[in-house]
């Protein structure tokens, strides 16, 4: 009976450990302020200025961009309507080599003027471009997602 009870104490107490571990463990979401994950070893925080969503139709390369260089003039930006559906990919921040794309765009300078003003044209997209310090000028490319969201592809190259 003794072995029994002692079995069960230590059962018991083995789970409550557990327990307690695993309510120490939280997940916060506050749609005002970004992302908050606690644990007991780690704590991580994403901002509200982070752009923390991961877009499966961006092609961080020059090849994507080349890609989307020819479509731009022609999107429709109508569907823009708040600066969160835009989202600016540095140039800088591409992989590849940016040879072809650059013969490509210096090719289409009447597509560039017709995109620019296409985008000066859009309030939302102006706005964004305008918070992160840039002009429709910057602007190289644009590519719409099927979410009503667009890619700004801004020439950051000195």
């Amino acid at each position: 009976m003794k072995k029994t009870i002692s079995a069960l104490s230590i059962a018991a107490l083995l789970s409550a450990g557990s327990f307690a571990i695993a309510q120490d463990a939280g997940v916060g979401v506050d749609a005002g302020a970004g992302v908050n994950v606690e644990t007991p070893a780690v704590d991580a925080t994403v901002g509200a200025g982070a752009n923390a969503s991961v877009d499966a139709s961006a092609d961080n390369s020059y090849d994507g961009l080349t890609s989307a260089l020819s479509g731009s003039a022609s999107a429709d930006l109508a569907a823009v309507t708040e600066e969160g559906q835009v989202s600016i990919v540095l140039l800088s921040s591409l992989s590849g080599e940016a040879t072809a794309f650059d013969e490509a765009f210096a090719a289409n300078a009447e597509g560039n003027t017709t995109l620019h003003s296409n985008i000066a044209g859009n309030a939302a997209i102006s706005a964004k471009l305008e918070a992160e310090g840039y002009t429709s000028d910057d602007v190289v490319a644009i590519k719409s997602n099927a979410d009503g969201s667009v890619l700004v592809y801004v020439d950051d190259r000195s």
